[in-house]
């Protein structure tokens, strides 16, 4: 597994949200992996929405709707790669090594519906283990509230793929006009 650089991360919609909405910007990023496992940093194209956002305080939701590969926070270090692929290895070998009900018990049919005939039981096993769907992180002061070493990370365990994210930020001050009564406008 290696990390690439978060190039590979593109905004594919942005809207801002009606007034009212706790939700300051909705966005789409879409994330290109060629390698088969890889590490994507998206710190850089997060903060770059967050500061295009305006929200001083409040939170960053990115959530991702595929079921092998996942979120994660950590330092971005190419031992702590390598580390990992041998760790998840270990706890989930490849599937050319190891048995998986979901890649043996499919049938073809099974298999044209996913759209692939490769097995990827231990693609599932990995991002069950080791990553998130979905990550909430605090922004205070206009900026994400990362510790120094931290990063934000897209893992993947089946590609070559490209993945969608969705992005939300959401500010922590309410509008006033959206906690006003309609009599009292």
């Amino acid at each position: 597994m290696t990390t690439v650089s978060g190039s590979r991360v593109a905004v594919i919609s942005r809207d801002a949200q009606p007034a009212g909405s706790s939700i300051v910007v909705s966005a789409r990023l879409s994330v290109s992996i060629d390698e088969p496992e890889a590490v994507v940093d998206l710190s850089s194209a997060l903060r770059r929405l967050v500061a295009g956002a305006g929200a001083a305080e409040g939170t960053l939701h990115v959530y991702c709707g595929h079921t092998t590969c996942g979120l994660v926070i950590n330092e971005v270090d190419p031992g702590l790669d390598s580390d990992m692929s041998k760790v998840l290895e270990r706890l989930a070998p490849h599937s050319g090594h190891h048995y998986y009900a979901h890649d043996k018990l499919r049938t073809a049919d099974e298999r044209l519906v996913h759209g692939s005939e490769r097995d990827n039981g231990h693609s599932h096993a990995r991002a069950w283990i080791a990553t998130h769907p979905e990550l909430n992180i605090p922004i205070t002061s206009g900026a994400l509230y990362l510790g120094r070493w931290q990063a934000v990370m897209l893992a993947e365990f089946d590609g070559p793929r490209v993945r969608e994210l969705l992005v939300r930020v959401h500010t922590a001050v309410v509008p006033i006009a959206s906690v006003l009564t309609p009599h009292a406008r």
